[in-house]
């Protein structure tokens, strides 16, 4: 767990991905595109079915292998096939490269999200930074797509891909704590998976904020987050309140 300690913060990372973007308008941007309207599910409908068929895909990345062309069929597949939907191989394939190569262009910071950063920005002792599983190309891109240089500087991004491990094992959070020169206990994390963020910031003592928009149910056999907000405006309040 994290033990939180008083004062100035060392420190501050985020997670990318549906942490300082909504993960869910990418998603729902490429299935739009590719299979067109799905009726009665939301953007967040469509992009927590797909994260319930990722897992294998979510394991391939955090033991360092690359997830194979029939993970990516399977999960749009069963996806789509929750709503009622049939797509073929080939549709499948089609809406896993549009979601990764054109629906950046739903991506965005919220506003809220843009103070939390300035915020931030002006009050860490060393560095703010961001921890994020993936591959360092597609990662990297996001971080221009969403103009995250502005706050955050190249060297303090650290890529599961690029780093030789994956969260929620501690070497990555202990690499970018010891590139900053910052100590856990004075130092935050925030995002959004309870068992990658939560769990992996808990691994090196150092304290969350748990971004938990998608309004999921922590274990009940873990310690909790010491903090926890569903809205960007919980999130920016918050970080102005301990981010001293």
């Amino acid at each position: 767990m994290g033990q939180e300690a008083a004062g100035k913060r060392d420190a501050v990372f985020f997670d990318l991905d549906d942490t300082l973007y909504d993960q869910a308008q990418p998603f729902a941007y490429a299935v739009e595109k590719v299979v067109g309207p799905i009726p009665h599910a939301t953007a967040a409908d469509l992009f927590d079915t797909s994260r319930r068929y990722s897992q294998e895909i979510f394991s391939a990345l955090r033991n360092d292998r690359h997830p194979t062309r029939e993970m990516y069929i399977r999960r749009m597949q069963r996806t789509l096939a929750t709503y009622g939907v049939t797509i073929d191989e080939k549709t499948a394939l089609a809406l896993q490269h549009v979601y990764g190569t054109q629906s950046k262009v739903a991506m965005k910071l919220a506003p809220e999200m843009e103070r939390a950063l300035d915020w931030c920005a002006a009050h860490v002792r060393c560095a703010l930074g961001i921890i994020t599983n993936g591959h360092e190309a597609p990662q990297r891109q996001k971080i221009e797509i969403l103009g995250l240089s502005r706050w955050i500087s190249s060297d303090n991004v650290f890529i599961s891909d690029a780093a030789g491990t994956a969260k929620p094992s501690p070497e990555i959070f202990e690499m970018a704590l010891a590139h900053a020169g910052a100590d856990p206990t004075h130092s935050l994390y925030i995002g959004d998976a309870f068992p990658i963020d939560v769990l992996g910031a808990h691994s090196v003592h150092m304290p969350v904020i748990w971004f938990n928009h998608r309004l999921r149910r922590a274990p009940s056999d873990q310690f909790p987050a010491e903090h926890e907000v569903h809205t960007a405006q919980e999130l920016e309040e918050l970080v102005k309140r301990i981010v001293p």
